[in-house]
């Protein structure tokens, strides 16, 4: 019962991974070591990024003129940010820096260290303050390029050793996604993968947004990227030297292949990710996922455990989810390697077909894993316990009226009397469409097994993904509520909901799951979401979280027409 126990540990706290606040600074993952050790930033970088900087640097020394400072000691006593400190750009004048004392640099304006060094000057100053195995990292390439045509030779950045200039996007903004400029393969498939074209509706709500991570304006802007280091071409060649040293211990060595990077998402939960290929960019071959906080490593943990276990079940022989080949730790940051699934998204299909064509094929997809791993639980009591556990946090979070936590207790208390009947199963615990491909033979491959539990509770996989699946047809014909699409999809006589009841009666009689629990299970699904949604919602919003809304409807409409066909699946036991 791990991913239930998860919930209350973390990821109910309110607040604590709000949409938005995520970190910056991602050009720090395509460094040789996480450990940044002395950074020096010349200009200043966003308050995000100078956060960033300062969890995994030793020391971060902010070089702006003076009259930032005021502002950027305020950012910093707001974050304390005890290991960032302050120094004055001053026109013409050296660095206020000792030789060979700085591990990284990073070009944060271009403009200001143009302005107040100089081309050559620049160059000299960096070399002189950059430590031998030091690495500097600059955006805007062509400025870049520039200082190398200008600068005399013997002070050229030629004298490193090592380049490797980079595309970057989206076109503006925090960079999100990057590649080797020479792996035209590589980029594209980031392009293919991230980058959307423009439309009209989404411009309208969020022009910056949409614009900056258009593949059109991306090509027209040309947003480039350097990482130099002095040590030598073989510390930056293929993916970052700290991935490298991990792999290699597990015996699954990614040196010399092809690279990209993309830190998608607006949470800071969400990783970042090197995907690796054969060839330049020709064929995916794995995908390395990277914490940005070490609050989330049990997560990877947790997936890594999750694909150990199916891979030894034989599950996951058909290319349904990755195969496990490495996972470590470095700067404090869990790092996660497994074979790339190769397919198309399942979202992006839904638009191109028929949507039932393909769900049908999750819905047998989740009912063969149910069935495969379906077995009693050791102990009924453990199983009732938790779920008491999750119905207590979720009083305390939502103080529900007194009425909705009497009809949850009722359905805890029915598990507590399923006795023989209560089945087990392996959960991937968030089967969403977005966690979806379709592989080339046309069948559902699972992505991101982070919520995996051996442990699982039986259907919860089956309403999660038929809610959210119903979602999906909503949005696709024009309707954008997830209460009306709740009620419409689930909860009344629809296509949708005839899909639930049969595909549940099967799952019963499959696993000989008691169908008498059918009921509180449906209820109690919703419970332990709107659980896990609290960490997502501040703490005055929890009222308008989407699963607590979900669920005050469905307790509601307890006899709406599309639960009573679901609840009499237990007329047959």
């Amino acid at each position: 019962m791990t991913a239930l126990k998860s919930a209350l540990e973390g990821q109910s706290r309110p607040g604590t991974n709000l949409k938005g606040a995520v970190a910056a600074a991602n050009w720090c993952f395509l460094l040789p070591r996480l450990e940044l050790g002395q950074v020096l930033s010349l200009g200043c970088p966003s308050s995000s990024s100078i956060a960033t900087l300062s969890k995994l640097a030793d020391n971060v020394a902010v070089w702006a003129k003076v009259e930032e400072h005021d502002r950027l000691r305020s950012l910093v006593a707001k974050q304390d940010l005890r290991n960032v400190t302050l120094l004055t750009a001053e026109h013409r004048s050296s660095l206020p820096v000792a030789d060979s004392g700085i591990d990284i640099v990073l070009v944060a304006k271009p403009g200001l260290v143009r302005s107040q060094l100089g081309a050559a000057k620049a160059q000299a100053e960096i070399e002189r303050v950059l430590k031998p195995d030091g690495v500097l990292y600059a955006e805007s390439f062509s400025s870049v390029e520039r200082w190398l045509r200008r600068a005399r030779p013997e002070s050229s950045f030629d004298r490193f050793g090592g380049q490797t200039p980079l595309w970057i996007a989206p076109a503006f903004d925090e960079m999100r996604m990057a590649a080797p400029l020479s792996d035209n393969r590589a980029i594209d498939y980031v392009e293919r993968r991230f980058l959307r074209p423009i439309f009209r509706r989404e411009l309208v709500k969020h022009p910056r947004r949409v614009l900056s991570r258009s593949p059109a304006i991306s090509r027209v802007l040309r947003r480039r990227g350097v990482l130099v280091s002095r040590v030598g071409d073989e510390s930056l060649e293929g993916p970052p030297a700290y991935v490298r040293a991990i792999a290699a211990s597990a015996g699954a060595a990614v040196d010399g292949l092809g690279w990209a990077f993309a830190a998608p998402g607006d949470y800071g939960s969400q990783k970042v990710l090197l995907f690796l290929f054969e060839n330049e960019g020709e064929q995916l071959r794995s995908v390395v996922k990277i914490t940005r906080d070490a609050r989330y490593n049990s997560r990877l943990e947790n997936e890594w455990r999750a694909l150990t276990s199916l891979q030894e079940r034989g599950i996951s022989r058909d290319g349904s989810c990755p195969l496990p080949l490495f996972l470590g730790q470095h700067g404090g940051l869990a790092v996660l390697g497994e074979t790339a699934l190769t397919g198309v998204p399942f979202v992006r299909q839904m638009k191109t077909s028929g949507p039932w064509e393909q769900g049908r094929k999750v819905l047998e997809w989740l009912l063969m894993l149910g069935v495969a791993t379906a077995h009693r639980p050791e102990n009924g009591a453990t199983v009732a316990g938790r779920l008491e556990e999750i119905l207590d946090r979720f009083d305390d979070l939502y103080r529900p009226p007194r009425e909705t936590d009497r009809f949850l207790a009722d359905q805890v208390a029915a598990i507590a009397a399923g006795g023989g009947g209560m089945r087990l199963v392996f959960q991937h615990g968030d089967p969403g469409p977005w966690n979806l491909l379709l592989t080339p033979e046309g069948q559902p491959a699972f992505l991101y097994w982070e919520a995996a539990d051996p442990e699982g509770m039986p259907l919860w996989d089956l309403f999660h993904f038929l809610r959210s699946f119903g979602f999906s047809i909503s949005k696709k014909a024009g309707r954008h509520d997830y209460i009306r699409s709740f009620a419409d999809q689930v909860l009344a006589a629809s296509e949708l909901n005839r899909h639930l009841v049969n595909t549940a009666a099967r799952y019963c009689s499959e696993t000989s799951l008691d169908p008498r629990l059918v009921e509180p299970l449906f209820y109690l699904c919703w419970m332990h979401r709107a659980v896990k949604e609290a960490s997502r919602l501040p703490p005055d919003k929890l009222q308008s979280g989407r699963y607590f809304n979900l669920l005050r409807l469905a307790v509601e409409q307890c006899d709406a027409p599309g639960l009573r066909r679901l609840f009499s699946l237990s007329a047959s036991a």
